[in-house]
């Protein structure tokens, strides 16, 4: 296992550490609720280094019985030395506001960017990242208010782990959301935890069934959410050009 492998493995370690401390405090009141996530993808690869995506999602909150926002996503990924990965990913979104004097669907785009880095050993896949992103609201320019910004710091780590003769092959991960605008009082440093595995259902079709925990880092009364998931990929490859004899 060479260094960045093994720095890879320490810093699992340390978030899955450090999460496990926070969830087992009991003497926090929480706030629940559960979501359902149907995201569906469109994958195209014009080379082994290079990838692009479209998405569309489609999000309920309040235990699944209100809408709460859906979303146009572009993605793109590219593969370098190492097995390291840049991406970038802008959302276009409208989100439902049913709190508060003024409701209604508001209109948002996010933006972020991460370095990844993947590593195989054995019949298990580890992967880290680390992600910047930032969330605003669009409003007419004739209003005079201060738009809502949301700006967070995200490391995660995964794991697959590849099951022999088995097709359901389970997949960890865990993340902690770190917010950088202290103007939003309201956020709070956040963790979510996940595990799921991918289901083939054609060659160029799969999909994802996943399962979420995500909750607040704070003293009192923090939102914690069950989150459930389930997502459609279609993905192209770029037909290789045959020598000629």
């Amino acid at each position: 296992m060479n260094r960045s492998s093994n720095n890879s493995v320490v810093l699992v370690f340390l978030i899955l550490g450090n999460l496990n401390g926070i969830t087992q405090n009991p003497d926090i009141m929480l706030d629940k609720n559960a979501e359902s996530w149907s995201v569906a993808e469109l994958r195209y690869y014009p080379s082994k280094k290079i990838r692009f995506g479209i998405e569309q999602q489609l999000r309920f909150n309040e235990n699944v019985s209100a809408f709460d926002r859906t979303f146009t996503e572009l993605n793109g990924r590219y593969s370098f030395w190492n097995n390291y990965n840049f991406g970038l990913t802008y959302r276009y979104m409208f989100l439902n506001d049913n709190s508060g004097q003024i409701q209604g669907i508001e209109n948002h785009y996010r933006w972020d960017y991460y370095l990844s880095h993947e590593f195989k050993l054995n019949r298990l896949r580890i992967e880290n990242r680390i992600k910047y992103q930032n969330r605003k609201e669009i409003r007419d320019k004739s209003i005079s208010c201060i738009c809502e910004t949301r700006n967070y710091w995200r490391l995660k780590s995964g794991i697959d782990y590849k099951i022999k003769n088995w097709k359901y092959d389970p997949y960890f991960s865990a993340e902690i959301f770190l917010p950088t605008n202290k103007r939003e009082k309201q956020l709070n440093n956040r963790y979510r935890l996940a595990i799921g595995t991918n289901v083939k259902v054609a060659k160029k079709q799969k999909i994802r069934v996943k399962y979420l925990f995500e909750r607040e880092i704070k003293s009192w009364n923090p939102e914690a959410n069950s989150i459930f998931q389930i997502k459609y990929m279609y993905s192209i490859k770029k037909k290789k050009k045959k020598k000629k004899e």
